[in-house]
């Protein structure tokens, strides 16, 4: 928490963006189109849907995105990327790589940044196979 902290901070300094807000430009900028369901992106950013919409709108009045009703459904909506969210999340990646190697990647070998990617895929493919984590509602 105190990496996600400080990576945080650096980005609202220097880009006057969050965390969240950076991975959500950046889950657009890589989309086709730039664009993406809030539905998709909700469950992309492990969010809460209205949590994603107050998100857009706060990206929208800063020029970064727009929304636009999806062509293939008149009820959904998309939110899409602007030249100008482009630009900046090009930068804020920037400054996202430089914090990770700083405070994290920096602080360890090798063999020690090895050993924590196989150790994370081992965990995250056991979550992936579990609905419901022991300790909660799962015996």
């Amino acid at each position: 928490m105190r990496l996600t902290s400080t990576l945080n901070r650096g980005l609202t300094l220097s880009h006057n963006l969050t965390l969240v807000d950076v991975r959500l430009l950046d889950i657009l900028d890589k989309a086709p189109n730039g664009s993406a369901r809030m539905g998709d992106l909700a469950e992309a950013l492990m969010s809460l849907p209205s949590r994603v919409t107050r998100q857009i709108r706060r990206l929208e009045a800063q020029g970064l995105v727009e929304r636009t009703a999806s062509p293939d459904d008149g009820r959904g909506v998309l939110a899409k990327i602007t030249d100008e969210g482009r630009e900046l999340v090009e930068k804020a990646m920037v400054t996202y790589s430089q914090g990770v190697r700083t405070h994290f990647l920096g602080q360890l070998s090798r063999p020690q940044i090895a050993a924590m990617g196989e150790n994370c895929r081992r965990i995250s493919s056991a979550l992936k196979g579990s609905s419901a984590p022991r300790g909660y509602g799962r015996p």
